[in-house]
């Protein structure tokens, strides 16, 4: 008789099976991922946003003349600037966020400066 000797390792189905089941992890894994990171720009650009509005609103309401400083931007694409406003031209600052969000977040600075994300 021929003596076999078995070699240890895997199999073809079983290798298949594994690349199956990481495909379809995958799958489920990279939708579920780009979804947190839009919700995570839109959360940063309202921050950003927020604390530029509640800026604008201070500068505004003080006793002191002081004109609104330009906004910085790093979570947003654009931000309303209001360094020329004064108390009778302020209005909304609109705030939109990076792509692929995209979302457009609007500070209604007469109101007291409440943020909201528009879709």
């Amino acid at each position: 008789m021929l003596n076999k000797q078995l070699q240890p390792g895997f199999t073809l189905i079983e290798m298949m099976l594994v690349v199956v089941i990481i495909g379809i992890l995958s799958a489920i894994a990279i939708p579920i991922y780009r979804q947190h990171i839009q919700v995570a720009q839109q959360e940063s650009c309202l921050a950003e946003a927020k604390a530029y509005s509640n800026d604008v609103f201070y500068m505004l309401n003080d006793q002191n003349d002081d004109k609104p400083s330009r906004p910085v931007i790093s979570a947003c694409q654009s931000i309303t600037d209001a360094a020329q406003w004064t108390v009778l031209t302020q209005q909304k600052i609109v705030a939109i966020a990076k792509s692929p969000s995209n979302a457009r977040i609007e500070c209604d600075i007469p109101n007291g400066s409440p943020c909201v994300v528009l879709p």
